[in-house]
């Protein structure tokens, strides 16, 4: 997600709890003041917004599953509307829902910040909610005159270094949306990242997190995207302005980032920043842009492409080709372009030398 001219208008903090040794809920602690940072911790605020679901972040998309009057997606589309003091009473339903998505005892309690400003050219409107965790021997400090939640308690859960744990999901009002669908998909493009989930596990976030709280779901188009991804990828690759031995190198970058990579999610951004110099990461990064490849990381699924990652083929102009498994020719085939027979212009022509490391075995 590219989140330009990032402004950010109210936060505000509530703090759940895990639950008590017999599995029973403990209600939520309600704040009622808005929490004020200084412009450093504003910026360091920004900043762990750009980390959790800037263009960079492994954030996947998702779309909203649960529309119902209770669901997340109710209040987020209810809330963002509402002046600043029926917004400071209204936050605290994240809190509560979130708490009642906690089913498991072994789910940590933790600060839940939500709040709300604008981003890009258009001053789009979003509305954003953080769970940083924290555990028993972490409880909130609370200030002595006011009874809040202390501003200094919040810096150290939220900004410093080494806050780590922490969930993120934001709604991003769209453009142009029909103020007459139902469907608050049309309305609303959804991110989440969490920092404890690893790409490998074949998660985007914890499942109460994105399900019982958010009531999000993995897009259906998944397989789609994916496919599109790799054909765009491959056509960008294939009209770079370089030699065939480095657009080799560059197909076999893109097999192994679909296939081998154990990595749940794809990005424009991360492939580019793997396998391209800094000029046509931004050639690439733009072209993507342009052919409606997300920007914002999205789930891998290889469904309609794995045929396709299986084999490599390359093919010469005088009808020689050579197919091979995507491993085997990663590893086992080198090409590099070599000064031919002087052509009828006056200079070499331009060659393909293939190594093989492999004996023949079968002729016909």
């Amino acid at each position: 997600m590219r989140l330009l001219k990032l402004k950010i208008d109210k936060i505000i903090i509530h703090q759940v709890y895990q639950r008590d040794a017999e599995g029973r809920r403990v209600k939520p602690m309600q704040i009622r003041e808005y929490t004020r940072f200084d412009p450093e911790a504003m910026e360091t605020f920004k900043q762990r917004i750009f980390e959790a679901l800037g263009e960079s972040s492994k954030a996947v998309e998702m779309e909203i599953v649960k529309q119902e009057e209770n669901d997340v997606s109710f209040l987020v589309n209810r809330s963002i509307d509402e002046d600043d003091a029926t917004f400071a009473v209204s936050s605290y339903d994240f809190a509560v829902k979130l708490s009642d998505s906690q089913l498991s005892k072994g789910i940590p309690g933790g600060i839940v910040v939500v709040f709300t400003g604008t981003h890009g050219r258009s001053a789009n409107r979003f509305l954003g909610i953080i769970k940083a965790e924290t555990h028993s021997a972490y409880e909130a400090k609370k200030d002595k005159f006011t009874g809040e939640i202390s501003l200094e308690f919040v810096k150290q859960v939220l900004l410093t270094p080494s806050s780590k744990l922490y969930k993120t999901a934001a709604f991003f009002e769209k453009t142009d949306f029909d103020g007459k669908s139902k469907d608050l998909n049309d309305k609303w493009l959804v991110m989440v990242s969490d920092t404890q989930i690893s790409k490998a596990d074949g998660k985007a976030a914890a499942k109460y997190f994105y399900d019982s709280f958010l009531g999000f779901g993995y897009p259906q188009t998944s397989a789609r995207t994916t496919q599109q991804f790799y054909e765009k990828t491959k056509k960008f690759i294939k009209g770079l302005e370089i030699e065939e031995f480095k657009k080799n190198d560059y197909f076999n970058a893109l097999n192994t980032y679909l296939k081998v990579d154990t990595s749940s999610t794809i990005s424009t951004a991360d492939f580019a920043s793997k396998y391209f110099d800094q000029d046509t990461q931004e050639e690439f990064s733009e072209y993507m842009d342009d052919a409606g490849i997300p920007t914002a990381s999205f789930t891998k699924d290889i469904e309609f492409i794995s045929s396709s990652l299986k084999f490599r083929k390359v093919s010469f102009s005088k009808n020689i080709k050579i197919s091979a498994p995507s491993d085997s020719f990663k590893h086992l085939i080198s090409m590099s372009t070599i000064d031919g027979d002087i052509g009828k212009s006056g200079v070499p022509e331009e060659w393909t030398q293939v190594i093989i490391k492999d004996k023949i075995v079968k002729q016909e």
